[in-house]
């Protein structure tokens, strides 16, 4: 009697123990621990009024388990930043419908409009996103889908997990102005305005903003010595300019085509000059204009205009 006694307190014993495990294991896998929510920092990644360079902003986030304190993280980044020179890097018109987490990876679902995003701001948003959302504890890897389907490359093939390190884009963690000094080489008509000639200058950036549009900026400025001449009119704007995948998207006012004087060179000299200037950054192999955000099918009628442009030589 006494051994079956024994026999039963243990068999107790270890059925609380396993019970004990159990609930423990289940408890410290939902963090954080208690079911009132709590508050920590995270690097919001928002994106610059001009170009395409991510910046952070340090944020509050919280939540009672590691799912709540993701879409606060994604909540903080379709907000209104701080800064006034940032916006959102997700648009307004896509939503984040949920997320799932699983072995540190995290699975952000999207609305339908996702789809409609041109390819630029496709990558701004993914790149935020992964950005922001890897900096939590428990993320290492982001996946994507769209209403519950995998989101695919061009190819069809599935876009896979994403991590810091195989982004195309990549952030600035300090959003303070850091100025530098950096050559850039642009293109302008020669004297006769029948060929391109280059001029190289020196310009005071901040390496918070990408080159495309100091780039832009002095070919509308135009040259700085005798012998050339100008190819971008003077009221020129540029509304936006951002690179992805080896395309840069350059957006200008209505200016650009209205105050241009036309003629099959003068459209070609022009075109080529920002194509020609552009194509030195490594990362740049095509550019593709659009005029008050979107594409035209001619310059001023003597050049086709909707296509992405690549480098041209002149003799």
């Amino acid at each position: 009697m006494k051994t079956n006694k024994k026999i039963a307190v243990a068999l107790s014993v270890i059925f609380a123990l396993i019970a004990f495990i159990s609930v423990l294991a289940a408890f410290n896998d939902k963090k954080p621990t208690d079911e009132s929510s709590i508050n920590m920092g995270a690097d919001i990644y928002y994106v610059q009024n001009i170009g395409s360079t991510l910046v952070s902003e340090k944020c509050e986030i919280d939540g009672v388990s590691m799912h709540d304190m993701a879409m606060s993280a994604i909540e903080k980044m379709q907000s209104r930043p701080k800064s006034e020179s940032l916006v959102s890097a997700v648009p307004p018109n896509v939503e984040v419908l949920d997320v799932k987490i699983y072995n540190k990876k995290i699975i952000v679902d999207f609305s339908e409009e996702y789809l409609e995003l041109k390819a630029g701001e496709e990558m701004i948003c993914r790149s935020a996103m992964v950005w922001t959302l890897t900096g939590l504890y428990f993320v290492d890897g982001v996946s994507f889908t769209v209403e519950g389907k995998p989101v695919v490359k061009v190819n069809g093939d599935a876009l896979g997990v994403m991590t810091r390190d195989n982004l195309i884009i990549n952030a600035e963690i300090d959003p303070e102005p850091t100025n530098s000094t950096r050559s850039i080489t642009i293109y302008f008509a020669d004297a006769t305005a029948q060929t391109l000639v280059k001029e190289e200058i020196r310009v005071n950036v901040n390496i918070n903003e990408n080159l495309e549009k100091y780039i832009m900026e002095a070919l509308i400025a135009g040259p700085s010595g005798e012998g050339k001449l100008r190819t971008v009119p003077a009221e020129t704007k540029i509304r936006d300019i951002k690179s992805a995948d080896g395309i840069c998207y350059v957006d200008l006012s209505e200016d650009f085509v209205t105050k241009h004087g036309g003629g099959e060179t003068a459209e070609m000299l022009t075109v080529y000059s920002i194509v020609n200037s552009l194509t030195r950054l490594s990362s740049i192999e095509k550019v593709q204009f659009l005029i008050e955000g979107e594409k035209r099918s001619q310059f001023k009628g003597g050049l086709e205009f909707d296509k992405p442009f690549e480098a041209k030589e002149f003799d």
